[in-house]
């Protein structure tokens, strides 16, 4: 039996792969509709979301040097900025999806 659409995105959220969790989201959100999301269903979170990878590691915004897009070193840390952004993004949507179940599904 497949998990419910909120116990899956909580799985997913917890994911630490980016290539799978992507994927994977990508997999629940074409299948989902507003029949799969039990208001009444209660998921405690587990430790550690959002699951993120060991590497890179994590460092604060103020702590990562300032690079011209206009150099190769800067426009690939400008695809890396944009790619966390990205990234935060599946982790927001799949934390939508199993902490607040009353939401209508276009939000």
């Amino acid at each position: 039996m497949m998990p419910s659409a909120r116990r899956r995105a909580l799985e997913l959220l917890a994911t630490t792969d980016p290539a799978a969790k992507a994927a994977q989201t990508r997999a629940l959100f074409e299948r989902i509709d507003a029949h799969d999301i039990d208001p009444q269903e209660t998921l405690d979170a587990p430790p550690h979301l959002p699951g993120r990878p060991e590497l890179p590691r994590l460092v604060a915004a103020k702590d990562v040097p300032t690079r011209s897009p206009f150099t190769t070193e800067g426009r690939a840390a400008l695809l890396h900025a944009v790619t966390h952004i990205e990234f935060n993004a599946i982790n927001l949507a799949l934390d939508a999806v199993w902490r607040f179940a009353g939401t209508p599904l276009a939000y």
